[in-house]
This record gives C-alpha cells, sequence and structure tokens, in this order.
C-alpha cells in the first residue's frame, strides 16, 4: 500500500519568498510527498474575478527553477500544472510529476504534449474516464468534484475508488479516509489544498510601528484565494499521521 500525498500550494501564498519557501517547508515537516505549484500566464486569468490577486502569483521559469532548488533542499517532490502548451515545456525541465487541472481533462493538445514530456502524469476527472490512458502505466486519473467546497451529497465514493487518487476540494480529511480505506489501487495519490493559516493577518512597516496613532504604513494580506477548500499544516500532518496507521492495520490482514 502507497498513498502519496500532495501538498497543493496552488496560488495560496502571497509573498513568493517567503510564503512559498515556508510552506514547502511546512509540506515536508507534515509529511507529504510532494507539493504542487500552478503554472498560468496573463492569457489564462484574463476572465477571472480574481485576476488582480492572481497575475502577481505567475510564476516565471526563473521562480521555477527556485522552487527546484528549494524542493531539492528540503527532500519533497515538486509537481506543476500548466495551464497552456508553453508552460508543460518548463514543467518537464523541473517537475518530477505533471498534473492536468480538471477544466483540462479533456484538452487533449494539453494532455499530450504532457504525455510527450515522458514523466508521471496525473489529470483530475469527474469520474474514471474510459480512453486510450486508462491503463497507461504513467497516467493516474485523480477523482475531482470541481466545486468549491462541495456537498456531501456530491461525493460518490465508488467512482472515487475506482481512480488511482483523489484531489480533493473538502476543507477536512472524512472523504479522504473514506477514499484510502476503501480504493482498490494499491498505489495512490491524494492532492489536499494547503494554507498557512486563515483569516486576515496585518503587517507593519517600521515606521507604522514608531508611530503607534498611524494607519497609512498598515497593510493586511488577504486570506488565501482557495481558504475554503483548504486545511492547514497542523491538520495535513494529523491527516498524513492517520494514513500511516491504516497503512499499518492494512498489513495485519490475513
Amino acid at each position: 500500500m502507497t498513498v502519496k500525498v500532495i501538498a497543493e500550494i496552488g496560488c495560496n501564498w502571497s509573498d513568493f519568498m517567503s510564503d512559498a519557501r515556508a510552506m514547502v517547508a511546512a509540506s515536508k515537516e507534515a509529511g507529504a510527498d510532494y507539493v504542487k505549484f500552478q503554472l498560468f500566464n496573463e492569457e489564462t486569468i484574463k476572465e477571472s474575478p480574481l485576476k488582480d490577486r492572481l497575475t502577481p502569483l505567475i510564476l516565471t521559469e526563473e521562480k521555477v527553477k527556485w522552487l527546484r532548488f528549494e524542493t531539492n533542499q528540503n527532500k519533497i517532490g515538486l509537481i506543476l500544472t500548466p495551464m497552456y502548451l508553453e508552460a508543460v515545456e518548463i514543467a518537464a525541465k523541473y517537475a518530477d510529476i505533471i498534473k492536468i487541472r480538471f477544466l483540462d481533462h479533456e484538452n487533449q493538445q494539453l494532455i499530450d504534449k504532457a504525455m510527450d514530456t515522458g514523466k508521471p502524469v496525473l489529470i483530475s476527472v469527474p469520474r474514471p474516464m474510459i480512453g486510450p490512458f486508462f491503463y497507461h502505466l504513467r497516467v493516474y486519473q485523480l477523482y475531482c468534484i470541481p466545486k468549491y467546497p462541495p456537498a456531501p451529497e456530491d461525493f460518490n465514493l465508488d467512482q472515487a475508488c475506482a481512480c488511482k487518487g483523489l484531489s480533493s476540494h473538502f476543507p477536512h480529511t472524512l472523504f479522504d479516509l473514506a477514499f484510502v480505506i476503501n480504493r482498490i489501487y494499491d498505489d495512490v495519490f491524494i492532492e489536499k489544498h494547503v494554507m498557512l493559516g486563515i483569516g486576515y493577518r496585518a503587517f507593519f512597516t517600521k515606521e507604522s510601528l514608531e508611530n503607534p496613532g498611524s494607519t497609512a504604513e498598515i497593510y493586511f494580506k488577504p486570506e488565501p484565494i482557495d481558504a475554503a477548500v483548504s486545511i492547514g499544516f497542523p491538520e495535513l500532518k494529523n491527516f498524513i499521521s492517520q494514513l500511516k496507521l491504516i497503512e499499518r492495520i492494512q498489513r495485519t490482514r490475513i
């Protein structure tokens, strides 16, 4: 039994050099096997209502190269989600695994280019998809409910367990544990959205601290974009501990 846990950092960071670095280290400390980041560009997000918040989070190749260095230092794997064709080339150079998001699970051009890299490919799907990649040894279909967050009645345990992984949008781990216990494949992935904290955190400049009555230099960092579907790192660590316990219990079966 091998359950590989992906800490989906995605776009849940604000400052690249501090937040992203801290989240990579926290993912490793929690016991995750991989961290995952998203590769989008201005064209990808031009219609998004969150465009202004997402634009500063665009990862250049130089930033991805830095992420590769950080993940190597922390001895944790790196997964990248390319959202445009040219991003596949960046993922091919730096990622251990390429992930295809749910919105692109029928984007054959993007999937074909990812497959051409020779790397393992994860694809978020609404149900097990029978097709040319279903039995491919490098392809892992991850059951995904494209709601933020889903309702309990949206979850289909049979369809989830027929896939080789779960991309969870639940802000807890109940359904993830149900998947682990009931799955039919030994080698699977679980992707959990993670965040550093909930709510707003105030940041103060030196000048504002020296002038307590001043608010001109105070600004607020908004809560993570995907806070509604994310868990904190303490909960991730507890979840991974539960997975290891399940593995020990299942090994005692006759």
